[in-house]
């Protein structure tokens, strides 16, 4: 940084007024136009700034603080160790050589932005993007990129997918060359996966296919497993059924060789539901079955969407009794966790945990509480997230429901609905 604009980052940080800080000194008018880099100040003037200001007369080179900064900046861009990352936080955060000089200061500032991402503590990422917004003017290239690039894992981790990929893609636009190929390609993953929330699946394919590239050169094989199930994810939407089983045993023969619990749920859980959605009901069970292996106590939503994906699978291929089975386990582990539908939670969760609901009184034939729950919450909870298949296969059954009751016309009326559903699903128009 030039001296003015030293001085007014460091005004800035103390929330100093011009008029505060130029007292006693020279007018504000003076103060503006140094700032500003119209004006050099005089040595006694700068030395008087300086000591306001608490700051040494000149920036000193910082070799060690830029360091610090580039190891931590590196843990956090693939992390897998939750715990190691915060070890390293913890032993570096009240490094003095951090705050030793501006450059390096406002590195470390926007790293924490992802820092805090990465380790649940939302209400402080929240904090610092607000801090970091008073400093944009400061930043260089490559960290006015990084700002809103972590900008939109924020919103990301919000479910704000729409905000998410707007500021993904501006970062896209403002990204230096000189940033590493690891680092664009983190950046294309995320725009990937955000375009396929977004339904804007052309451009996740596109970015997932550049992202996978540069992690094959890379070799990185987590994200390799990630942008394969990104991309077959976006075959699924295309009608691709071949293509997109490609891309998920891609993903399940490397995924197998890491030790990574979560990746391998993932991956798992996406094979058995696209077996599922293609009415391949035996080979969903398997992959159904190895997901909850792997799955983190604390994935509760995840968790309860296998065991429905699960009971629905056998439930088509007219195994009642081994339905109620996982039926049974999944009540466990919600009674276990003292879940219910009116407990503070994300949507996701909620939204599992209704049709975990909705298919206990199925399966028990509680035929009036399963058309009050589907017609009251699921209908609309489908309807919002575009779950046209989900919606489809609900309705039918709430269809067959209506036939059984001697409701015809309501039968007939919400088969055809069924049928409009899948037929989204189908891009039939």
């Amino acid at each position: 940084m030039d001296t003015g604009m030293r001085l007014k980052y460091h005004r800035l940080k103390k929330r100093f007024s011009m008029e505060e800080t130029a007292s006693g000194i020279f007018s504000s008018k003076d103060l503006k136009k140094i700032e500003a880099g119209l004006k050099e100040p005089a040595l006694k003037d700068l030395e008087a700034l300086c000591k306001k200001l608490e700051i040494p007369l000149a920036a000193k080179d910082n070799p060690i603080g830029k360091v610090l900064v580039k190891n931590f900046k590196n843990s956090l861009l693939h992390p897998q160790n939750k715990g190691k990352i915060m070890e390293h936080y913890a032993d570096i955060c009240n490094h003095p050589l951090l705050r030793a000089d501006e450059d390096v200061e406002l590195e470390f500032d926007i790293q924490q932005i992802r820092y805090f991402i990465i380790t649940g503590d939302l209400e402080s990422a929240e904090k610092k993007i607000k801090e970091m917004d008073r400093f944009k003017e400061f930043m260089d290239q490559e960290q006015y990129y990084l700002y809103h690039k972590y900008n939109g894992n924020y919103n990301y981790i919000l479910n704000d997918y729409e905000n998410a990929l707007k500021t993904y893609l501006i970062a896209e636009k403002i990204a230096p060359k000189s940033i590493s190929a690891a680092e664009i390609g983190d950046l294309y993953y995320s725009i990937g996966i955000s375009s396929n929330h977004c339904e804007e699946h052309e451009l996740a394919f596109k970015y997932s296919e550049l992202a996978l590239k540069i992690y094959q050169q890379e070799f990185v094989p987590k994200r390799i497993v990630e942008c394969h199930l990104n991309i077959a994810i976006t075959h699924e939407y295309f009608g691709n059924h071949k293509l997109s089983m490609e891309h998920y045993k891609n993903a399940l023969t490397i995924g197998s060789k890491l030790d990574i619990d979560i990746l391998k749920f993932t991956t798992e859980y996406n094979v058995g539901y696209s077996n599922f959605i293609y009415q391949q009901y035996e080979e969903a069970i398997p992959h159904l079955n190895n997901s909850l292996k792997y799955i983190p106590e604390e994935y509760i939503a995840d968790n309860i969407s296998a065991h429905c994906v699960l009971i629905k699978s056998y439930l088509e291929l007219g195994n009642k009794s081994k339905a109620k089975e996982i039926m049974k386990v999944g009540q466990r582990l919600v009674e276990a966790k003292n879940v219910r539908i009116d407990s503070p939670s994300n949507d996701l969760f909620k939204d599992a945990y209704m049709e975990f609901v909705s298919l206990t009184y199925l399966l028990n034939d509680e035929d009036e509480k399963f058309e009050e729950i589907i017609l009251n919450k699921l209908i609309t909870s489908f309807t919002n997230s575009n779950s046209y298949h989900d919606l489809g296969y609900y309705l039918g059954y709430l269809g067959k429901v209506y036939f059984k009751q001697e409701r015809y016309k309501e039968s007939a009326e919400a088969l055809e609905k069924s049928r409009d559903a899948y037929k989204e699903v189908l891009n039939i128009r």
